[in-house]
């Protein structure tokens, strides 16, 4: 691994405008279809300028940014039983491909006598120099969940890894050849969530596959498959229709045919399943809950009653007022096949 720069003496612009250079960490469970949230194709409109990624950031990821380094302190209390030491290395990594990059949260090193470096135990230790430390044994990455909302507590069930985190670990062990990742995650209610994952070469291959193949596509300007998770991306892309009539090839007619007939699958199941839910609400009546042998089969009941702004009542007693703040709503696209 090669250090491109210190993130440390870097403001947030300038470190996102070097991460943007190459495929990052966070990149990584896109390009694999592991994000909920941002789909291969998203990823590829963001890094080729044709929408702008405008999440800054939330109360959620500012928790995470601040509780980093506490939470890290307190693993490295652990991790001091076993003779290992946290460290923290604030730089951007290269890996053996010039746009696999990395920004790994802490390093965990176990001390010797052989070491150039001396790490505390029990601690996290800054490491300034521009060569890595010595005796990497695993990376250690911070994480948070379930401290603003619900989070997802079942990405973290059964000793598992939310797929997103998962596939940014991989990326990490790629780009610094340390195959072994420490996710640490405090989550709201459950305390540290500790996941150890050790990813073989295959997995390491099949990553660095996908990640070839997207960067081969940013360079050559040609788009990934949409998957269905990138439709708010498209709309950010075309906002507004135009006049423009675009004249449709077979493939296209195709795809019209089979939206259609998905869409009456749909349709169909959504018929049939208020049809279960109105013979649901009428068993129920007006109870609250439905029990089978003394166990809850289904619960239907009332939620508290809350007050809303009448805007058409506002508007008819006090017009002038209501034009002073009223604001243009921008329309929306509706998609509508022909029969």
């Amino acid at each position: 691994m090669k250090v491109i720069t210190r993130t440390d003496s870097l403001s947030r612009e300038e470190w996102l405008e070097e991460r943007s250079r190459g495929i990052g960490g966070s990149d990584a469970g896109a390009i694999l279809g592991l994000n909920a949230y941002k789909s291969a194709w998203q990823l590829w409109a963001e890094k080729t300028g044709r929408i702008e990624d405008t999440f800054t950031g939330n109360l959620a990821t500012r928790i995470g940014q601040a509780l980093e380094r506490p939470i890290a302190e307190l693993y490295a209390q652990e991790l001091a039983a076993e003779g290992l030491a946290v460290v923290a290395w604030p730089v951007l990594l290269q890996g053996a491909e010039t746009y696999q990059l990395a920004n790994v949260d802490f390093f965990i090193c176990r001390p010797s006598e052989a070491n150039l470096d001396q790490w505390e135990l029990g601690k996290v230790n800054d490491h300034d120099s521009q060569t890595a430390p010595i005796n990497i044994e695993a990376l250690l990455e911070i994480k948070t969940g379930g401290m603003v909302g619900r989070g997802n507590a079942d990405g973290w069930a059964e000793d598992s890894v939310p797929g997103s985190y998962w596939a940014q670990g991989c990326h990490y062990a790629s780009v610094t050849g340390i195959s072994t990742v420490h996710f640490v995650c405090l989550y709201g209610g459950a305390g540290l969530l500790i996941r150890k994952v050790t990813y073989s070469q295959p997995v390491i291959e099949h990553l660095n596959e996908a990640e070839a193949e997207f960067w081969g596509k940013l360079v050559l300007d040609e788009a990934p498959e949409v998957t269905g998770n990138d439709l708010d991306a498209i709309g950010k892309m075309y906002p507004e229709s135009t006049d423009e009539t675009v004249e449709a090839d077979d493939i296209v007619l195709g795809l019209v045919r089979e939206y259609a007939a998905q869409k009456a699958t749909v349709d169909s199941a959504e018929a049939e399943l208020k049809r279960l839910r109105a013979q649901l609400e009428l068993v129920i009546g007006s109870a609250s809950v439905v029990t089978y042998e003394g166990e809850t089969l289904y619960t239907y009941k009332s939620t508290k009653s809350s007050e809303t702004f009448d805007a058409k009542a506002f508007q008819e007693a006090h017009p002038d007022l209501a034009t002073q703040f009223t604001k243009t709503k921008p329309g929306y696209r509706v998609l509508k096949v022909a029969k």
